[in-house]
């Protein structure tokens, strides 16, 4: 699994340092992806959208560390999710769009302001997943779970968790080991 762009969608000229321009994003993630040692490994690689922002929640998390500004918006942290899924689609990768499952949670509709950005009301439903506005809560990382198992079923039937076979024996049938007394 693949999740970049989170802190490389900071925006420009932010103090953070981390910003990383659209298009060298995507070069970064397409260099990740082709480097040899990946494809010598001829992995099954799951590309993550970054997830959205809680510009609210960022306000509030940044200030009580004495950060003023704003870093971080719904709306720029859109474009590297879509970024990241062009990569996806451009190089054949099974991508999970967490950045929509978050979205869709939060009752996005198209052509309404983001959840999450400063043009609408809070989201409850980003106040759940993400828990200082960027990274994620005990319930984002359950959705994020739920998600790449998900993906796994549809991108790879045949390794579908739900059905693997154990790969050690269960811990009442595994050889024990007595240990020696001094």
């Amino acid at each position: 699994m693949l999740l970049f762009g989170s802190n490389d969608a900071c925006l420009p000229g932010s103090d953070s340092g981390q910003h990383v321009p659209l298009e060298t994003y995507k070069t970064n993630l397409r260099k990740i992806i082709q480097h040899q040692t990946v494809k010598n490994q001829n992995p099954r690689l799951i590309l993550v959208t970054p997830p959205p922002v809680d510009e609210y929640s960022l306000e509030t998390s940044d200030a009580a560390k004495g950060i003023l500004g704003t870093r971080r918006t719904a709306e720029h942290t859109k474009l590297y999710a879509d970024a990241c899924r062009e990569v996806g689609q451009d190089l054949g990768l099974v991508v999970l769009d967490l950045w929509s499952m978050f979205m869709e949670a939060a009752g996005f509709k198209p052509g309404e302001p983001l959840p999450g950005s400063k043009k609408t009301k809070k989201s409850a439903v980003l106040d759940l997943l993400l828990s200082d506005g960027l990274h994620f809560s005990a319930e984002g990382y359950k959705a994020l779970f739920e998600g790449t198992m998900t993906t796994i079923k549809r991108g790879w039937p045949d390794q579908d968790p739900t059905y693997s076979a154990f790969v050690h024996l269960p811990w009442a049938v595994a050889p024990k080991h007595e240990a020696e007394t001094p």
